[in-house]
């Protein structure tokens, strides 16, 4: 398992699923035991196409007068989507729709860091 998938499934509980897409190559880790999650084709399809347009169509936008683009939190039927840019592509956390997903945030955006693939960082 990827050290960021790692750290992020012990600091966070409410993470169900983390997926890291650089340089073109896809990691998918899912927490063992999760109910309701998505098909691991579904998710694949997502990491490749989906949460790169909106990276893409948002960050465009973002920079026009809105001050950048930071992450994307969606809301799924069964789950919250946080997609934060890095470096070369992203990580996307799905987490329990019970939980508030502001909290992930910011560890998010620790772990991105502290793994030296945030945006800007070389």
């Amino acid at each position: 398992m990827n050290a960021i998938a790692e750290t992020l499934f012990d600091s966070v509980r409410e993470v169900r699923y983390v997926a890291i897409y650089r340089g073109g190559e896809l990691e998918l880790n899912v927490r063992p035991g999760i109910e309701s999650a998505s098909s691991s084709e579904s998710d694949r399809y997502e990491e490749l196409l989906v949460n790169p347009a909106l990276l893409t169509l948002l960050r465009q936008r973002g920079e026009i007068d809105c001050g950048g683009l930071d992450h994307v939190l969606i809301r799924y039927g069964n789950f919250f989507q946080l997609v934060y840019p890095v470096r070369d592509g992203h990580v996307s956390v799905a987490i329990d729709p019970q939980a508030d997903p502001r909290n992930a945030v910011d560890v998010v955006r620790r772990v991105v860091r502290e793994a030296g693939v945030a945006p800007g960082q070389r």
